[in-house]
């Protein structure tokens, strides 16, 4: 069944197609074609974190070992994962991924020592309604660039809950409770799994799957994320 979803992500590639060089911020011709689709004056305007995100940046209660964010989430990043998420620009992919990479190199992230990588899923009924996980769309980027195995297999989201920008810290915490149950248990015992989400606020809803593959034996869980909440 085709969704508005779908549609929409084939009216965007369509477009794309015939107007592809323009700035995904400020709409400015690039007379060239950009991998990163940002005009160099946009580009900037993103705010890049100076160094990685540790285990210290976390809440004490958090089952993760690692997490790193490439940027913080201001407004030029808010608007670009908005349209990431919820307007079927999933081209975006093809700005977002090479920026993770760099972000990984710069710093000298440690990607390569996970077994596994693989995004946090949605709930099937978000799926359905959205057509595409961004998240996956960046995991599956960054698997092939490092040579990782790519697994959407492990986790599968069990419990359909509130959007997580519309609740305090706390009711995140709550939210997110049993929020992930095991797919697939027999790729993840004693194995080192990265976790990739977009956006990084309380770390509620990657602690959670974390907590769920540890649980099922994982040695170690971390998280990248493309944007972090101050």
């Amino acid at each position: 069944m085709v969704t508005y979803s779908m549609l929409q992500a084939f009216l965007q590639g369509a477009f794309e197609l015939i107007f592809p060089d323009n700035c995904l911020l400020c709409r400015r011709f690039l007379n060239s074609r950009h991998q990163r689709q940002l005009c160099p004056g946009c580009l900037s305007t993103l705010s890049f974190n100076p160094q990685p995100f540790s285990r210290q940046s976390l809440p004490a209660a958090s089952a993760l070992d690692q997490a790193w964010s490439v940027c913080l989430y201001n407004e030029p990043a808010q608007k670009l994962l908005h349209a990431f998420k919820y307007n079927a620009k999933t081209s975006l992919r093809k700005t977002f991924v090479p920026l993770m990479i760099d972000f990984i190199d710069r710093h000298r992230i440690p990607v390569r020592e996970f077994d596994l990588v693989s995004p946090i899923p949605l709930h099937p009924a978000r799926l359905r309604e959205r057509g595409y996980n961004q998240s996956a769309l960046l995991s599956l980027g960054l698997s092939q660039h490092y040579g990782i195995k790519h697994t959407e297999d492990l986790l599968t989201r069990q419990k359909m809950t509130l959007t997580q920008t519309e609740l305090g810290a706390k009711e995140r915490w709550t939210n997110m409770s049993g929020a992930f149950k095991m797919k697939n248990s027999t790729d993840t015992k004693d194995k080192s799994i990265l976790l990739i989400d977009d956006l990084l606020t309380t770390g509620a809803t990657v602690s959670s799957a974390a907590e769920t593959l540890k649980t099922a034996g994982a040695a170690r869980v971390g998280v990248l994320t493309f944007s972090v909440t101050n």
